[in-house]
């Protein structure tokens, strides 16, 4: 009965189950939980569908296949019975790219609407048993997603295990990218946002801090000149992420225009810029998050410049409140969290 109401229309299996909850069904059956029926349909329903998109997306069986952890035989007899089904040839297969057939676009376009379905019933049926559990995406810049999250997702995941969290670390400019396409629930980055859309709230503060290996001779002065950053060779982020637009914009109070600074290296992840450091390829500006274990062993020194570079991590979201009771209550325990100060 429940197959037959989710193949007429995935719509259908929220208003069902608010009845059934209505009717005290569950109460009377609590092995029978919305949850269990709602994963038991999706999970058979959903995984061929799940496989065409991502063959046609990548224009590769093998690629599709492993990113499914599966053998490419596997998914072809996938989606040859998935053909065979509805009698009609869904994938070109005779040049080296994979390519959807004029049937097989058609079926992709009404394949990602019934995921997008699913995705939204399966978030729909959470909030309605009022418990927190389910998928978690989160978009992170590098800085945060290294040092700043794995503290937070350990007292989280305590409290709430049966999230399933997925990260994906990105450069801030991408992470919003990714929250307005639905791709990822919120989002945690530096800096300001450019897209006035999007709702952000601030949840830590961080400073930047320009470091040299313990050998580099700026390492022994007390102060020094633009000139004498100018000699250097310098490691920085890349363009595009909220850290180099303030490094910029700081270089310029200090009276150096970034485009005369030498960079000798772009790097988006801080714990290899300061590796790099260390080997003394060149100096850099980080988070003082990544460099609190390398000031403690002296394999790395500060050079202060007499002004001191902040800024803000911010929570960001498509909405002021996010769509998934996970992701609502990730918020809210963000906002409690008392982070650990490096120095």
């Amino acid at each position: 009965m429940f197959s037959i109401i989710i193949k007429k229309s995935p719509k259908n299996i929220v208003k069902f189950l608010k009845f059934m909850v209505s009717m005290n069904y569950f109460h009377s059956y609590p092995s029978l939980t919305p949850l269990l029926l709602l994963l038991t349909i999706v999970h058979m329903e959903d995984h061929r569908l799940k496989a065409f998109c991502l063959i046609v997306e990548t224009k590769s069986f093998s690629k599709a296949a492993e990113a499914k952890f599966m053998t490419q035989s596997a998914m072809s007899h996938l989606i040859k019975n998935l053909e065979d089904e509805l009698g009609v040839k869904l994938l070109n297969r005779e040049v080296k790219t994979v390519t959807p057939t004029p049937a097989g676009r058609l079926f992709y376009d009404y394949a990602m609407q019934i995921l997008g379905l699913y995705k939204t019933m399966e978030h729909d049926v959470y909030d309605l048993v009022h418990k927190v559990k389910g998928p978690l995406t989160i978009g992170a810049s590098p800085t945060v997603a290294t040092y700043f999250l794995p503290q937070v997702f350990y007292s989280f995941a305590k409290t709430f295990p049966e999230v399933q969290i997925n990260v994906s670390v990105l450069n801030t400019e991408s992470v919003i990218d990714r929250l307005c396409e639905g791709m990822i629930d919120i989002g945690i980055v530096e800096g300001i946002p450019h897209k006035t859309t999007i709702h952000r709230e601030e949840i830590a503060e961080d400073e930047m801090v320009i470091i040299s290996s313990d050998e580099n001779p700026l390492a022994a002065k007390k102060s020094f000149t633009p000139q004498d950053l100018l000699s250097q060779s310098f490691i920085m982020p890349e363009t595009g992420s909220g850290t180099r637009g303030l490094l910029d914009d700081y270089l310029r109070t200090l009276g150096i225009d970034p485009g005369n600074i030498k960079v000798s290296m772009i790097l988006g992840n801080p714990e290899l810029i300061v590796r790099m450091v260390q080997s003394g390829i060149g100096i850099s500006f980080v988070s003082k998050w990544s460099v609190f274990s390398a000031i403690k062993d002296g394999s790395i020194k500060l050079l202060h410049t007499g002004k001191r570079l902040k800024r803000k991590f911010y929570l960001v979201s498509f909405h002021e409140e996010p769509s998934t009771v996970a992701a609502r209550t990730f918020r809210e325990f963000l906002k409690e969290y008392k982070f650990f100060i490096p120095f």
